[in-house]
């Protein structure tokens, strides 16, 4: 791999970072109304929740970048869902398992004021494969929808990547016309319970078609044409503002040199963190609501504090589960394939 491919691929852990912070402000100053209540500022913040759309984009250009590099063939699609759930299910059911005990300790506290404790056995089985809110059911941490979306679209992937893979300019436009019909046919909220991958599609093929011009498979002009459908798609859906979130994110990916080694190194953290910062740094808010008042320099060391517990948290997550997850689903490897295969697949 080269030295411009190894930076650009810095570039991709640096909005990872940007992206997890923008979500943990937005849920530390959003997600009780009361903390923060009609400054200013909380309506600013509001922007973090849109760190889910760079998300999707990076997860469409870094899934299928990963597929070409290991070499994926449809035979390799058990292979493939192994390293993801492998790579994603460790830390996702160990902050399961920290937010239950942080919610029963909060329940043990002498000012506790909401229902007595009671585990939800069904919810927490319901988390397996991702199917609460396809059940009818929340979440036991609200920002797990968007890793059920992430679950689909690698389910997608196993049928799609042979198409986007393919040298053929044919094969490849079909990936992009089931992703653009399926995100024409959401425009309106046909999803407000963000269940379904389909609305979110136009957001992975902004990644994908980084994806293809990363790997020389479609001309600049041609790249741009895709970005800017997929854009409009996204903001007929949802907003102006996410639809130039996913452009600006995909052009960075596309076509940043380099990025701030600081940043790249904290997105190595992006999962754990995304995970952890509210039944973490959540929670650190709504024990500040049960005392003092509202000025400025309490709001802020509340903030601060909901912030560096959380990074802390997503440390220890990333050190003992997460890395070494990580290591297990790189012993995975793809099926080696004939020189026949090759040929056949490319």
């Amino acid at each position: 791999m080269s030295s411009t491919t190894n930076e650009r691929l810095a570039v991709v852990d640096a909005l990872r970072a940007v992206a997890a912070t923008a979500v943990a402000v937005f849920h530390f100053t959003n997600g009780a109304p009361e903390f923060i209540g009609d400054w200013a500022i909380a309506r600013w913040c509001m922007v973090g929740a849109h760190g889910v759309d760079v998300f999707f984009v990076i997860s469409g250009f870094v899934i299928p970048w990963a597929m070409a590099v290991g070499g994926f063939h449809w035979r390799d699609a058990g292979r493939f869902l192994a390293k993801r759930i492998v790579r994603l299910d460790p830390p996702f059911f160990a902050t399961i398992v920290l937010a239950l005990v942080a919610s029963w300790a909060s329940s043990q506290m002498p000012f506790y004021r909401g229902r007595p404790w009671a585990l939800d056995v069904p919810l927490v089985l319901m988390h397996v494969g991702y199917l609460s809110a396809i059940l009818g059911h929340g979440w036991i941490v609200p920002a797990f929808w968007t890793l059920a979306i992430e679950f689909q679209f690698y389910l997608s992937m196993i049928l799609l990547f042979p198409l986007l893979a393919r040298r053929e300019s044919i094969g490849r436009f079909v990936s992009y016309a089931i992703a653009w019909a399926a995100g024409a046919a959401c425009i309106g909220g046909s999803d407000p319970g963000h269940v379904w991958l389909a609305g979110y599609l136009p957001w992975f093929a902004a990644g994908w078609a980084t994806f293809q011009y990363r790997r020389g498979e479609c001309s600049r002009a041609t790249y741009l044409v895709l970005v800017t459908v997929s854009c409009a798609l996204v903001t007929a859906e949802s907003q102006l503002l996410q639809g130039a979130l996913v452009a600006a994110t995909a052009l960075l990916i596309a076509f940043a040199r380099s990025a701030p080694a600081a940043m790249a190194r904290f997105g190595a953290l992006s999962y754990s963190l995304y995970l952890v910062h509210e039944p973490i740094g959540g929670r650190v808010v709504n024990l500040a609501l049960r005392h003092a008042g509202r000025e400025w320099w309490f709001v802020c060391g509340v903030f601060l504090l909901a912030m560096t517990t959380s990074i802390v948290a997503a440390w220890l997550l990333y050190r003992l589960v997460e890395r070494p997850a990580r290591d297990w689903a790189a012993a995975i490897h793809y099926a080696p394939r004939s020189p026949s295969t090759l040929g056949a697949s490319s």
